[in-house]
């Protein structure tokens, strides 16, 4: 999923300010220190071989260095985030998702879906049409609904699953 150059411009902003705030002498570069603390404001697990691995050749990183190793995490975390949903989506572990599956994660999710509105998902992301959904096509499905979602979180608060279809 690509970000809009808003989503994008917020990004940036979010890791300048952070890195600025990091950032006790003003010089442009952020300690080992430092980084730890930003990875625990920002929620970032990491663990020391990590840190050693970022500092291994180095005392300080600047701000680019501190955006590359920011966007290495969050794809990390957007990978974990889909593989948890898949999981959560593939009730017998098969490596497939059904129309009996999606039913019944999206009513225990509290937005119950039609059998109409379940077809129409899967004739929308089932490309070999085979009536279920591998990783592959569950990813494709996956990205469209986050990157709509993202949209309109932008003009709702909340946006049901079943509007979508």
């Amino acid at each position: 999923m690509s970000e809009s150059p808003t989503q994008q411009q917020i990004n940036v902003t979010q890791l300048l300010d952070t890195f600025q705030l990091l950032d006790k002498n003003k010089d442009g570069e952020i300690s080992c220190k430092e980084f730890r603390s930003a990875c625990d404001k920002l929620h970032i697990p990491i663990d020391k071989n990590r840190l050693k691995e970022i500092f291994q050749h180095r005392r300080n990183i600047s701000f680019d260095e501190f955006c590359q190793i920011m966007q290495q995490f969050q794809c990390q975390s957007d990978d974990a985030y889909f593989q948890e949903t898949f999981r959560a989506f593939d009730k017998n572990a098969d490596g497939f998702i059904t129309a009996k599956e999606i039913k019944k994660t999206m009513k225990q999710l509290g937005e119950p879906l039609t059998d109409k509105q379940v077809k129409d998902m899967l004739k929308t992301a089932d490309t070999n049409g085979d009536g279920k959904l591998s990783k592959e096509e569950f990813r494709n499905l996956f990205d469209r609904l986050t990157q709509f979602m993202t949209i309109e979180q932008c003009h709702t608060d909340e946006q049901p699953v079943q509007h979508l279809f």
